[in-house]
């Protein structure tokens, strides 16, 4: 299992079985906010949703494909899912995975996701051994454009059209983290 402490009070572990009924409580919370930039919200209208989410993201794993990681707060006591930070998709023939990430509203503006990302970054230079970490977001999602900029990725282009989202068409900026480049 796959558990990394990034600090006193935040971790990332992978997802779980037993976290299903907390992550879909989670996403029905912020159901609103996410669903403006995130097309799966929609389809996840109950645990067993969230379960089935899990157990496919743990098999991508074992074959080396995805990484999603639940990010923990350990604030007040317990360990609390507050959002989840992922390569949605690991491409080792060419040194590159893609980096997601959604935090519940209540958690935003901590810097807690800059810092899961910064680890997942790390985990990817060093453990994955890739070579870049490519972040795709939609061009008015300014508070995921601001982790790009916070990481250090450089704006490597905009791709319009790129995805639809409920009926709303975005275009998404993408960004890249070069192994080379990075500290």
């Amino acid at each position: 299992m796959f558990f990394h402490s990034i600090n006193k009070t935040l971790s990332l572990s992978l997802l779980h079985p037993h976290m299903a009924p907390e992550l879909f409580r989670l996403v029905d919370d912020n159901r609103a906010y996410l669903s403006q930039w995130l097309g799966w919200v929609v389809h996840t209208t109950s645990p067993a949703d969230s379960a089935g989410f899990i157990r496919q993201s743990l098999h991508d794993h074992a074959e080396g494909r995805r990484l999603i990681c639940g990010i923990h707060d350990h604030q007040q006591g317990r360990a609390r899912l507050v959002g989840t930070v992922s390569f949605n998709e690991i491409m080792p023939a060419t040194g590159r995975a893609s980096l997601g990430y959604w935090l519940g509203a209540r958690w935003q503006g901590r810097g807690l996701m800059t810092q899961a990302c910064q680890a997942m970054v790390q985990l990817a230079f060093e453990h994955y051994d890739l070579q870049k970490v490519q972040i795709s977001a939609a061009t008015g999602n300014t508070r995921s454009r601001a982790i790009c900029e916070r990481l250090g990725a450089r704006l490597e282009g905009v791709v319009t059209r790129a995805e639809s989202v409920n009926g709303v068409v975005h275009d998404h900026a993408v960004y890249g983290l070069a192994r080379d480049n990075h500290p």
